[in-house]
């Protein structure tokens, strides 16, 4: 009996122990850059991802070069969390974001550098093009490495003054998924071009309603990229008025 209870406690404890190893306050952290998971939109809306660092060491640094679809998607703002007293962004080739951000300026009272761990670093928001795709597509926001530069573009900086570079750095991409709208559906109930869709249409024309992004997709009726306009009202009418 006792002989029992004691094989019972070794194994109790032998499964603890290997739950604690397996934990999140055990698990490796590796050199990582993540834009995040992936991000669900509508034409003419926006798309918003994060940047998410991983490091076993502290770093003072980090650059990172964007590449996306320029017909698809704009660069629109970018916004650091309190990490860092310097940053700067280069978004004037379309389809590219160059993001450069130390945690130290001299200028300023000195930071000490970030600590080894898991940190989310600050947000993209990208615009998404208001055209017809004529259906739902997945487009990358994808970590570029310019072979006209003569550095590593994606890479994290050290307190001594190195760097950390692919493929010891681990890039991970990220994605937008563009829904297609169901055109007519205004009031995005799941069906479209109904006397209910003019009115909820008529009431934001007037100024009582507002739209979502998703409401505002399905009201190009025209599909001319021109979103909850006029003539898109008028050609909502001319459909119901003919069914």
């Amino acid at each position: 009996m006792f002989r029992h209870k004691g094989y019972l406690t070794i194994l109790c404890l032998g499964i603890l122990n290997l739950a604690g190893l397996c934990s999140p306050g055990f698990a490796q952290v590796d050199f990582s850059i993540s834009l995040g998971s992936g991000v669900v939109t509508d034409p003419g809306g926006q798309a918003t991802l994060y940047f998410v660092l991983g490091s076993p060491d502290s770093i003072v640094g980090v650059d990172m070069l964007l590449e996306f679809d320029p017909y698809l998607l704009t660069y629109s703002w970018v916004e650091l969390l309190p990490r860092f007293q310097h940053a700067s962004y280069d978004h004037s080739v379309p389809g590219r974001l160059r993001v450069v951000v130390r945690r130290h300026h001299p200028d300023s009272t000195y930071l000490s550098p970030l600590p080894p761990g898991t940190d989310t670093l600050g947000f993209i928001w990208l615009n998404v093009t208001s055209q017809d795709l004529l259906l739902d597509l997945e487009t990358t926001v994808s970590f570029f490495e310019d072979p006209g530069t003569p550095f590593v573009d994606n890479r994290l900086a050290r307190s001594d003054g190195s760097f950390v570079t692919p493929p010891e750095l681990r890039l991970t991409h990220g994605s937008v998924f563009i829904r297609h709208p169901l055109y007519g559906d205004v009031n995005d109930d799941g069906y479209a071009y109904t006397i209910a869709d003019a009115i909820f249409f008529f009431n934001y024309l007037a100024g009582s309603q507002k739209l979502t992004p998703r409401q505002r997709a399905n009201s190009d009726v025209n599909k001319d990229g021109v979103q909850a306009s006029m003539t898109d009202f008028i050609q909502l009418i001319k459909v119901i008025a003919e069914e």
